[in-house]
């Protein structure tokens, strides 16, 4: 008979071996779903992805713009595929779900979402969308707000449009130097230089990012991909710049 000394034994040693056989288990991440405007018919899902560590927090914004369908459907594959091992990430796949379901720019067409930061409580229901996304900012405490957008033309073509670039609405050193490491990251396997991206300071009043920026001072970056590349390749682009962000605050679990 095994004696409850040698017992203890046999199970200590059972435990070390599951521990050496299986040391690099990242951290379980939990995913939840809240809504903001709900009960109304923007009534929008906010999908939170948590860690035992809060820190970093960032936020991932997409279909600010309905039409802009390379966001959107990024921000719906990494809610459900990313694995994280630490911090916090919300995620806003459809911003105005409206606009999205219509696949139009904006709903109603005369209400910009992205021009009416930081929004009213009391206003209307775009006003009062805006301010429930700003609200989840400072709730969470956010280290970074990243936009998701497209354009029609190509900045190099056309200053008056962004595709293939790297917005910041201030030009101050840090944002600066990170959205400077981020176009060159994404450069590296991209030949055309025409499809390269670029940097372009450009403050745009009553955005997503200008608001986290100057009135939270959030740092914020607004990724734009252009809308006459494939829709694939726009897609695969918006996922991987949200990649290159999170390895560089380390919070992606590394594939085994």
């Amino acid at each position: 008979m095994i004696s409850i000394k040698k017992y203890f034994r046999i199970i200590f040693v059972a435990l070390l071996l599951l521990l050496f056989c299986f040391p690099q288990t990242a951290l379980l991440q939990t995913t939840s779903v809240e809504y903001i405007c709900g009960g109304t018919d923007y009534e929008t899902p906010v999908y939170v992805i948590k860690t035992d560590y809060k820190k970093p927090a960032i936020m991932i914004v997409a279909g600010i713009h309905g039409n802009e369908k390379a966001g959107i459907k990024a921000a719906e594959y990494l809610k459900d595929n990313l694995h994280i091992e630490r911090g916090t990430l919300i995620i806003i796949p459809k911003a105005n779900i409206l606009a999205c379901e219509e696949n139009v720019r904006c709903f109603p067409p005369e209400i910009n979402l992205n021009r009416i930061y930081p929004g009213n409580p009391q206003g209307n229901s775009v006003e009062k969308l805006a301010y429930e996304i700003f609200s989840l900012m400072k709730r969470y405490d956010i280290g970074l707000l990243v936009d998701l957008h497209e354009s029609i033309e190509f900045y190099r073509k056309n200053p008056k449009n962004y595709g293939q670039t790297i917005v910041i609405d201030s030009g101050d050193d840090y944002l600066f130097e990170l959205s400077s490491f981020l176009a060159e990251d994404m450069n590296k396997g991209i030949i055309e230089d025409g499809n390269k991206y670029q940097v372009l300071v450009d403050p745009i009043k009553g955005s997503t990012a200008y608001c986290a920026y100057y009135q939270l001072d959030i740092p914020a970056l607004t990724f734009e991909t252009c809308r006459k590349l494939p829709l694939s390749f726009r897609i695969g682009e918006q996922i991987k710049f949200v990649k290159i962000i999170l390895t560089k605050w380390n919070m992606l679990a590394v594939q085994r």
